[in-house]
Parts: C-alpha cells; structure tokens; sequence
C-alpha cells in the first residue's frame, strides 16, 4: 500500500480509486483514444499558411 496520506483510511480509498481508474484505462482506454484521434481538429503543423516557426524566431 503507498503512503500519500497520513490517515490509513485515506490510503486504503486512494489506492483502490487508483485501482479502478487502471483497471477502467486498461479496459476503455484503447477506444477513447480511437474515437479522439478520428474526432480530432488538425493540428497546426499540418494546416497550411500557419507561421508557427516565426513566433518561435521572434521569441529568441
């Protein structure tokens, strides 16, 4: 068990709500990323006619 809290009952709650946020990431997490990479706007490196590099230039 870790130690993030002081309190052994808030460790024990901490520990399980990490279990069950693995155990859901491990089970949904594949097709949450599917669905944000198909739902996804383009970036800007891949749209046209942005001058991102300039504001990096102008910045140093």
């Amino acid at each position: 068990m870790s130690k993030i809290y002081d309190d052994p009952k808030y460790n024990a709650a901490f520990d399980r709500c990490i279990d069950v946020m693995t155990k859901l990431m491990l089970k949904y997490g594949n097709q949450v990323l599917e669905r944000h990479q198909m739902a996804a706007p383009v970036s800007l490196q891949e749209q046209p006619g942005t001058e991102q590099s300039s504001s990096f230039a102008d910045a140093a």
